[in-house]
């Protein structure tokens, strides 16, 4: 949506994002994708986690908090929709310049993604947490351009946190969801996959984007948590076709590759793999049952700009593809902190058993709150607990770890830990 949008402009992109839709709606099984859900359907979901509907509107937004087969209004002043429109803006016009000069635009990243998650707690997720009260978890469905926003990192000041911050994920385990209909259905598919059979792809080659060093370390996490039957498809093993082939044998994905966002056309949005790339389109034309699919790749949970209901990304299509629950970026991730977010996630997941949403909300606090120091007298112990982190991943990590001030917190800043967010079951 550009600024000074005119009515006309509004309703070209609703029947833009009508015609995305009734595309989808042609494949085979998805007749239903993205159909409006009775209050039945949003009642019947909310019964063991709050949902909770987020939309911005002109002169102010609203929250509507769905518990118990109540509803509760949260007016959100802040939040209109010229402001949200502004917001949406600066942030991805700054990212688009740190993703062209990473190293010369990190302090501008920083710094504006502080500022965009301060404005998100004051404006958005503080009245909501006000509301929810002693809630444990809870759904988002953000509408419009607040799905490109990272609502779970927002955060008001606290001195007696390590940080001096307190975000929404030290209050809630948050989840999205784009309504409550895809929810119960990742619900139900969550119940009746049980995760033995992982597919791993780490970093395939070749394809036209840099290398990354830690992708087969954080395949050989994934790995080692399913022993009996992992497939593993590395460098040029990685194609398209040998994807496409492996993935519906699979109930557990592990995706160590780039990925990539088209904001304009979100069907076309995607994996890049060996010689080619897999989009979102093609993903839902496979026959998948998946528990879990993880996405350690960047801008996996962007959705579109050009439309005013930004319901279709490659999460959102992955649910509507037969996975239950997928783990994904809201931007461009660095390698090294992403591998340690991963090998710690699953150790919360499929070690110690928490729920995803839960798992990766640990993971992520981890990483965020713990000193060099601490990181590394947690990776050096991992041989006391036999089958969570491989060695040789161990090793590396212990190797970076030995080269910075043991006292720092090298990734309290939210570009290195904000980025993944949960979506489904």
């Amino acid at each position: 949506m550009t600024d000074g949008a005119s009515l006309g402009d509004i309703r070209a992109a609703r029947d833009e994002l009508d015609a995305v839709i009734e595309e989808v709606r042609k494949v085979p099984g998805y007749e239903r994708f993205l159909a409006a859900p009775t209050f039945d359907d949003v009642a019947r979901v909310t019964a063991p986690v709050p949902l909770v509907y987020l939309a911005a509107a002109d002169p102010g937004g609203l929250a509507l908090i769905v518990r118990n087969g109540e509803v509760t209004h949260v007016p959100l002043a802040g939040l209109t929709a010229e402001r949200l429109r502004d917001r949406a803006r600066d942030h991805l016009a700054i990212y688009a310049e740190y993703v062209a000069e990473p190293n010369a635009v990190r302090d501008r990243w920083d710094t504006s993604l502080d500022d965009l998650t301060g404005w998100l707690w004051d404006v958005v997720m503080g009245p909501v947490l006000d509301e929810l009260g002693r809630a444990g978890e809870v759904v988002l469905v953000a509408g419009g351009l607040l799905g490109l926003l990272p609502l779970h990192a927002a955060w008001t000041p606290d001195g007696d946190t390590p940080t001096g911050r307190r975000y929404v994920l030290d209050t809630v385990a948050v989840s999205y969801a784009p309504n409550a209909r895809s929810l119960e259905a990742a619900r139900q598919l969550a119940a009746e996959v049980t995760p033995s059979r992982l597919l791993a792809v780490a970093e395939p080659w070749p394809v036209p984007a840099a290398r990354l060093p830690m992708a087969r370390g954080e395949a050989m996490v994934a790995a080692a948590a399913f022993p009996a039957a992992p497939t593993v498809l590395t460098g040029a093993e990685a194609t398209c076709l040998s994807f496409e082939w492996k993935a519906p044998q699979a109930d557990v994905l592990h995706l160590a590759c780039h990925g990539f966002a088209e904001l304009g056309s979100p069907l076309d949005s995607g994996l890049l793999l060996a010689g080619g790339r897999v989009t979102l389109r093609r993903l839902m034309e496979l026959p998948l049952r998946v528990r879990l699919a993880v996405l350690s790749a960047c801008e996996t949970a962007m959705p579109g700009t050009d439309l005013p209901d930004e319901v279709v990304a490659l999460p959102t299509g992955l649910l509507q593809a037969g996975v239950a629950g997928v783990v994904a970026s809201q931007w461009a991730v660095p390698d090294r902190a992403t591998a340690m977010l991963m090998a710690e996630f699953y150790g919360r997941w499929w070690w110690d058993r928490l729920a995803p949403a839960a798992a990766l909300r640990a993971a992520q606090r981890w990483l965020r709150d713990t000193t060099n120091a601490e990181k590394r007298r947690h990776f050096a112990a991992a041989g006391e607990r036999p089958g969570w982190l491989p060695p040789d991943v161990a090793d590396r990590f212990l190797g970076w770890l030995d080269l910075v001030s043991a006292d720092k917190r090298s990734h309290s800043r939210i570009h290195a830990w904000g980025a993944f967010a949960h979506v489904g079951a």
